[in-house]
């Protein structure tokens, strides 16, 4: 093969590359770039490339790139579907579908009205650990309430005024009614003062379900 058709082939394969490289760029800035969304969760949940994206439930992309970034897992998603933008402040969670327990990334509209916020917010998957500590918190919120409820009766302080009312001399009974009745107030006295306990209990959960909600954003 003569030197002159050897780089006239070579020529055309440069332009050729050059051609496709060219239509790539084209075509990724105008149809994939503007359709790409970065959210960074906390813990993907086995998520992986390729995993469907929905939109109130309808697909509308797929999962492009996973990459970490210290403690952060960064999952780039492309909008597939035509005429399909995601909002500011719109939030992304981790869903099972199915009967497979396949799973995708939910997408919900926003939930603030926040000028500021920006990009996809990410809340971290749930899992059956999660839910056992909802339930603990449930039950100590339960059982402080029914402490206070029961501290605060006054079924014992009626009885003790119903039987001084009915008491038959009443001068001959004052002292131990009255006796009866002063140590009844002490006992609801007491009762009364375990309300800080309690609600120091109620406010050591609240901070407990407020430091959860944190960790989630």
């Amino acid at each position: 093969m003569k030197k002159s058709r050897i780089i006239e082939i070579l020529i055309l394969l440069t332009i050729a590359a050059v051609a496709v490289f060219a239509s790539y760029k084209i075509y990724y800035n105008t149809y994939v770039k503007p359709n790409l969304y970065t959210i960074r969760f906390h813990d993907i949940d086995s998520i992986i490339k390729g995993s469907p994206v929905r939109l109130m439930g309808i697909i509308v992309g797929h999962v492009r790139n996973l990459k970490r970034e210290d403690d952060i897992i960064l999952c780039e998603i492309v909008v597939t579907k035509p005429n399909t933008k995601i909002p500011d402040g719109a939030v992304a969670r981790v869903e099972y579908n199915g009967l497979g327990g396949s799973k995708s990334i939910e997408i919900s509209p926003p939930k603030t009205d926040d000028p500021d916020a920006k990009g996809i917010i990410a809340t971290d998957a749930l899992r059956i650990s999660d839910f056992m500590d909802v339930l603990q918190d449930v039950r100590d919120v339960l059982v402080c309430i029914k402490e206070f409820v029961n501290g605060l009766s006054p079924k014992a302080t009626v009885d003790t005024l119903k039987a001084v009312a009915e008491a038959p001399d009443f001068t001959a009974d004052a002292n131990k009614a009255l006796d009866e009745l002063t140590a009844q107030q002490k006992k609801n006295t007491e009762k009364i003062r375990n309300f800080s306990r309690f609600q120091k209990e109620i406010e050591n959960i609240i901070d407990r379900f407020t430091s959860k909600g944190k960790r989630a954003k």
